[in-house]
């Protein structure tokens, strides 16, 4: 598992891995009460922020993999706050892009700020060679609203370095492959 050693010495490098990056914890901001939900390089990972992009889906729609617009997803930008319903499943994205080196993968974990409310952050594994944005599979487990807020701390990469595998993200020219930073539906 990468520190933030190197973890920084791979986003300041020719390459970087994160755009956008943001070499410490940011905590506090000036706002009036200047705490906010932190973002940024920790000890070992990387905070990223919520986009102000989200995709809510329909009611009646149907989630299928095979006919992604049967789930009636409808997008909304929102600059200052996003609220997620009891029960939802909304997508939202990052902030930062990600250009995955070969010999890393990176795990997303939800942070503890919105875990401890319900929010359940869902991302697949950002396998080597993989670059883009980041759609986030945001669920409110609970049975209250929950309010998220673009341009703050949603969720945590861990990065692990492995050796290069036979088959990389984009030798295999992966279908999500550079994402966009709007919310990328489910797609064949």
């Amino acid at each position: 598992m990468l520190n933030d050693t190197q973890i920084f010495e791979r986003c300041t490098s020719d390459k970087p891995m994160i755009t956008p990056f943001v070499p410490q914890l940011v905590s506090e901001i000036d706002i009036p009460n200047g705490r906010i939900v932190s973002y940024g390089l920790s000890s070992a990972g990387y905070d990223v922020r919520l986009g102000t992009m989200f995709a809510r889906f329909a009611s009646n729609g149907i989630g299928d993999p095979h006919d992604p617009k049967a789930d009636g997803v409808m997008h909304h930008t929102q600059v200052d706050a996003f609220v997620i319903q009891p029960k939802e499943h909304v997508l939202g994205v990052t902030i930062e892009e990600f250009a995955m080196p070969d010999d890393v993968v990176g795990i997303c974990l939800g942070k503890s700020t919105y875990a401890r409310l319900g929010l359940i952050v869902n991302v697949t594994p950002l396998e080597p060679g993989w670059c883009g944005f980041l759609t986030l599979e945001l669920h409110n487990a609970s049975r209250r609203m929950i309010k998220v807020y673009p341009n703050e701390g949603i969720a945590q990469i861990t990065f692990h370095q492995i050796e290069r595998p036979r088959v990389t993200y984009e030798d295999r020219h992966g279908k999500y492959q550079h994402q966009v930073n709007i919310p990328v539906r489910s797609k064949l």
